[in-house]
This record gives C-alpha cells, structure tokens and sequence, in this order.
C-alpha cells in the first residue's frame, strides 16, 4: 500500500495503537527499535541493535508520529504526557518523558509493563494532575483512568515532543525509529520517528 495511507491517522486508528500497547502481553514481541535503512511501496527496512535488517509492512491505518527535542519546562500541569519509570529506592524514578500533543491526549492511557530494557520498567501515560519541585527535579502527579501514579523526574532525564508526523516524509533513511507492531500480525500499528537525531526514547 503507498506510504500515504500511512498519515490518515484517524481516533480510529490511535485507539487502535492505544489497545495494541495495553494489551500485548510480550512486550518485546510487539516493538522494533532502530534504523530505518530502506522505504518503499508501504514497506519499511529497520536494522535493530543486533545489527539485523528487519523489513516491515505498514498497515493501511497505520500511524506516523515525530518525537522532537524539548525540555523540562514542558512537564506543566494539564498536559497529558508518556513517562517511562523504573522502581528505584521505594519510589518510581523516571527514565524519559515524551509529552504529547494536545490532539493525542489519551493515547494509550494507562499504566502497564514495558520493555525499554532489561530492567523492570512501566510505561504510565497520564495527565499531569501536579508538578512539585524538589531540589532540581520535578515530581509529577499522574491521573489516568481508574488510577495514578507519583514519578520523580531527575534533573537531565531525557524529555521529547511526541506529534503526529506532518508528512511521510518524514520516514528518511538514517533516522531512529520506534515501531509498534500488530498483535498476531507481521504489520506494523505505527512508527514513531526521531526527528534532529533523536532516538526515540520510549
């Protein structure tokens, strides 16, 4: 299918990534990490971190997304934001933040395993209830539906944009890329692109 088919990033289609994410039980399964390498006729190449060049089929309904640099002083009460956290010391610890665009607000809203590596981690998508300064870190409040969290985001943690992708674009050779793959499916749900050489950090 042509790579534009991939940006009709609808509800539909988001919500379809939001159940993919919460519910893959193998996690490491369901996300490539790495380099894309090749894009043709609806098909991406990515070379993960072994070095081995996995060729991808984007779905009809895929989504594309842009993670830009930004800053701490993005992390603001209201917004809705991915935060990656590690158990660390009786209290999660953060170890990114992507903070989402206002049109994405709910997109995988929860809290559940991830796999970013080795170590136990969990990925919380939530909204920003309270933003507390303590010394040089901010520590965040969370809400999410039929939950919360409080996560320690240290002072120097990794925080990016996260956007829908204005155009394919976007998906240029070179670039570090994040891919979320269909359940049971060879297909990919969405990629999620690192733009001024940024590696997706989630």
């Amino acid at each position: 299918m042509p790579i534009s088919r991939a940006l009709r990033v609808s509800i539909a289609a988001a919500a379809a990534v939001a159940g993919l994410l919460v519910s893959a039980p193998a996690f490491a399964q369901a996300h490539i990490r790495g380099t894309l390498t090749d894009v043709k006729d609806g098909t991406i190449g990515v070379q993960n971190a072994k070095g081995e060049t996995v060729s991808i089929k984007l779905a009809g309904d895929a989504g594309l997304f842009l993670v830009t640099k930004t800053d701490m002083n993005a992390i603001q009460t209201g917004r809705f934001v991915g935060v990656t956290s590690v158990e660390q010391d009786g209290k999660r610890v953060a170890r990114e933040v992507h903070v989402f665009d206002e049109s994405l607000r709910g997109l995988a809203e929860g809290h559940y395993p991830w796999d970013l590596d080795s170590k136990p981690n969990a990925m919380t998508n939530a909204n920003i209830a309270k933003v507390d300064n303590v010394g040089t870190d901010r520590v965040l409040k969370l809400n999410y539906k039929n939950g919360e969290q409080t996560i320690t985001v240290p002072d120097g943690t990794e925080v990016v944009a996260f956007v829908k992708a204005p155009s394919a674009g976007e998906l240029a050779i070179g670039r570090k890329v994040f891919v979320v793959m269909k359940k049971d499916s060879p297909e990919a749900a969405a990629v999620v692109i690192g733009a001024e050489g940024i590696k997706p950090p989630m």
